[in-house]
């Protein structure tokens, strides 16, 4: 399935300020910090949706499902190259 290019969009925006981040520093920490943003604001984003954080166990199951789909997928080149050729 394609994904939107209004989504693309919004990740390469992601990507780029990764990018411009590393420049400064170790690719490793932005690398980390981006995972553990992720993590924060999907915490955030579940708990300002739930009525009360009932099933949290739940939400961590759909958010790591989500992300291994989405590594495999960048590893596997769906969305095209994640690296460039050296030329």
């Amino acid at each position: 399935m394609p994904y939107p290019p209004e989504f693309l969009q919004l990740v390469d925006k992601f990507i780029h300020l990764a990018n411009e981040l590393a420049e400064h520093g170790n690719d490793g920490e932005v690398s980390a910090a981006i995972l553990f943003a992720a993590g924060r604001y999907n915490a955030f984003n579940f708990l300002s949706h739930s009525s009360n954080g009932d099933d949290q166990e739940g939400a961590v199951e759909f958010y790591v499902s989500e992300y291994r789909k989405a590594l495999v997928s960048n590893l596997n080149g769906v969305v095209g190259p994640v690296v460039k050729q050296q030329d």
